[in-house]
Order: structure tokens, then sequence, then C-alpha cells
């Protein structure tokens, strides 16, 4: 997978600010504090995933 394949990513620089207020939802559960992906990240990942039905794995969102 190369990163042209993936599509949608200008609508990422609207979202990601109304999303950023979800970052530290969940994190007091945390006890350990060692979180690395936040809330909003992960929404963003599955957004991405539904823009890029291609993308099935992380590992494709890495690689691209």
């Amino acid at each position: 997978m190369k990163s042209s394949d993936v599509t949608g990513l200008m609508y990422f620089a609207m979202l990601s600010p109304l999303l950023e207020r979800l970052h530290d939802d969940g994190c007091l559960r945390d006890k350990a504090g060692n979180r690395t992906l936040h809330y909003d990240q992960y929404c963003i990942l599955i957004l991405l995933y539904l823009f890029n039905p291609a993308i099935t794995s992380l590992r494709a969102i890495e690689q691209a």
C-alpha cells in the first residue's frame, strides 16, 4: 500500500480540532500511565478505515 492509495485526508485537518477534546477521555482509568493511543487518535484511525476500505489493519496504516 502506498500513501497515494489513502483518500479522505483533507477532512482530517477539519476533524482533528473537533475530536481533540476526546484526547483525555478514559485517561483517569489508566493506572499504569502508559497510554500511547488516545481516544481522539483512535477515532481518527476508525474514520481513516471508513474512508479507505482497503486498509484492514494498523499495519497497513503504518505502511501508508
